[in-house]
């Protein structure tokens, strides 16, 4: 029976789950040998487990021998894993494949009317869609905190004698507050480079007391400074790039973008630029990093948050030569930005789907896990709201362009399309992964309409309930949490505490990324929502009514849950309880922060 076999899978997968994530993070060695071994202890504990709840079934011979074969096929994939990690992604590969089986057979044969098949088939779909990006989420985690050697992890950046191509640094503005574009405007005069431009591009910003006195200091910093302000300007950061990529030095080979709030240290441009002496060396990332956060209820969690997409994200896309050019902090060889026509106006986040047009000739990208710069993050929810919305809005628009670059038979459509299968798979899984806050949305109605008709007491039955549909997803919603803590405490060396902050954080902006996606879809162009710089004047009752939709959906989700609870005490409501409240959980981070974010700066 399928039943058996996805509990056996399941006992699999929680040893396996909780060794790791005791000692995942410890073992820094591996052999082929050992994690056969391990792999054969883990299998013989499960299966002595279900054998005496279940009794010796002929499944459980096979299941454990098809365990063990992929078991060794996810060593020999993974040799820079160690055991914990190699036996936890093959028992997590098993469990989600037998978990969506039981789901379907269970949706496919169960006696139901014709509305409820077809939204219990509608509801499945979203459910294995959802459970495949759990799996791409899954697999980044493991790989981080479960390697054991790096190979292509950029410790140091080698000088190169007599290297020192000259570099062009563009500074895009937007109505920015003048003294903030005056640090970083002053921070770039204190390079340590001999040769170098600045070019700050000025655009549509309508009043002139905000460009003016910019232009000035240019004029005082010297002739490495140039100012351009454009009046009705088009295509947004990217119109404003091109046009500083037009009136570039002719002799300048490099192009660094800067946003027009970072203080840059002054040995940017000396520790990068030698990376660019090989020629196969398109451009260099260095992370986007910010400053004044320590110690803020708001700041200190929304910091962190940010920085594991350096930390994790790409730390793991570098290994594979598929990282994103994330814009600010990074540097850009001018020809090879020349060769693929400039930067995209079409596109919101210019900068990642610039990097994907060069993979896809053939260059290579650079991560180097060192910071170098540091800006302000959004001083409001509204503003942090404002600038994912403006991340996710962007890469569906270049998952919608370039989707068929992605796909495996690319190369074979186009054979001048060089992305390795990594490659495709990173891009294609990194635009996909914001919509885990879609089917996180749908989950919510589901598990809200199914709560509803319980208490209600309709005869509607959407899915048989059975106890597998109910307690393995709580399981796994457990097990899945603490699996991102652990990963976010560990690569980011945090504390539990802050870890779970951290991760809350992340969930906040759960509602507007759902927006984005849906606009992503049915909208060509966006709009580009400026992340603010200033503090502005948010009392209370703004601060609520900028996280107004996640409120409700947070006290839908929770009247519910406790109702369950208080209505119909017995297991199968509770699984359904604990969902729903994890549920109000992760939208009721959104008005939490939001006032959080109105508390004065800790000095």
């Amino acid at each position: 029976m399928i039943t058996q076999a996805l509990f056996l899978s399941a006992g699999w997968f929680v040893i396996s789950l909780l060794a790791t994530l005791l000692g995942g993070t410890q073992l820094r060695r591996g052999h082929p040998l050992f994690s056969a071994t391990w792999l054969g202890l883990v299998l013989l504990v499960g299966d002595v487990w279900a054998i005496q709840t279940f009794g010796l079934l002929p499944e459980f011979v096979l299941l454990t021998g098809l365990a063990f074969v992929l078991g060794l096929a996810c060593i020999r994939w993974l040799p820079d894993w160690n055991a914990f990690g190699q036996v936890t992604w093959a028992t997590t590969l098993l469990v989600t494949l037998l978990f969506l089986a039981y789901s379907f057979q269970v949706t496919a044969f169960s006696a139901l009317s014709p509305l409820s098949f077809v939204i219990a088939l509608v509801f499945f779909f979203i459910e294995m869609a959802a459970l495949l990006l759990t799996l791409t989420h899954s697999y980044e985690n493991l790989d981080v905190t479960c390697r054991i050697r790096w190979r292509h992890r950029i410790e140091r950046i080698e000088p190169v004698p007599g290297y020192a191509p000259k570099v062009s640094l563009h500074v895009p503005a937007y109505d920015e507050p003048p003294e903030v574009v005056a640090e970083t405007l002053r921070a770039l005069a204190m390079l340590d480079y001999p040769d170098y431009e600045v070019l700050v591009v000025d655009n549509n910003t309508p009043h002139e007391q905000n460009w003016r006195p910019l232009e000035k200091l240019c004029q005082e910093l010297g002739p490495r400074f140039r100012f351009f302000h454009l009046g009705h300007w088009p295509g947004y950061k990217s119109g404003a790039l091109n046009f500083a990529l037009a009136q570039t030095a002719p002799d300048a080979e490099l192009i660094a973008a800067i946003d027009a709030d970072y203080r840059v240290d002054p040995d940017f441009l000396r520790e990068t630029v030698p990376a660019f002496s090989d020629p196969q060396v398109a451009f260099v990332q260095t992370p986007q990093d910010y400053r004044d956060f320590e110690g803020h209820p708001y700041f200190e969690p929304i910091y962190y948050s940010y920085k594991y997409f350096f930390d994790v994200s790409s730390a793991v896309r570098n290994e594979h030569n598929a990282i994103i050019f994330a814009g600010t902090m990074g540097l850009i060889r001018k020809s090879v930005l020349q060769e693929i026509g400039g930067w995209d106006e079409w596109c919101i986040t210019e900068d990642a789907e610039a990097s994907l047009r060069i993979l896809k000739r053939g260059y290579q990208g650079l991560f180097y896990n060192r910071t170098f710069g540091r800006g302000l993050m959004p001083f409001s929810f509204d503003g942090l709201k404002k600038q994912r919305f403006r991340w996710c809005f962007g890469g569906i628009q270049i998952l919608r362009k370039h989707w068929e670059n992605l796909m495996p038979w690319a190369t074979l459509v186009d054979p001048n399309n060089r992305l390795t299968w990594r490659q495709r798979y990173f891009y294609l899984t990194g635009g996909l992964q914001w919509f885990s806050d879609l089917f996180n949305l749908l989950l919510v109605f589901y598990l809200a309409l199914v709560g509803s008709f319980h208490l209600l007491g309709w005869g509607v039955a959407l899915r048989p309930l059975t106890g597998p549909l109910l307690a393995l997803p709580a399981i796994f919603l457990v097990l899945g949490l603490g699996r991102f803590v652990w990963a976010l405490r560990y690569s980011l060396q945090l504390s539990w505490r802050l870890a779970l902050l951290s991760m809350y954080g992340t969930f906040s902006v759960g509602w507007v990324v759902v927006l984005a996606c849906v606009q992503g879809l049915i909208k060509d162009k966006g709009v580009f929502f400026r992340t603010p710089k200033i503090k502005s004047d948010s009392q209370i009752l703004k601060a609520l009514s900028m996280a107004g939709w996640e409120t409700a959906i947070a006290l839908i989700c929770l009247i519910i849950g406790l109702a369950l609870i208080l209505a119909q005490p017995r297991l199968q409501t509770y699984f359904l309880a604990i969902l729903l409240l994890w549920q109000s959980s992760l939208y009721l981070a959104a008005p939490v922060y939001s006032l959080l974010s109105l508390k004065k700066q800790v000095k």
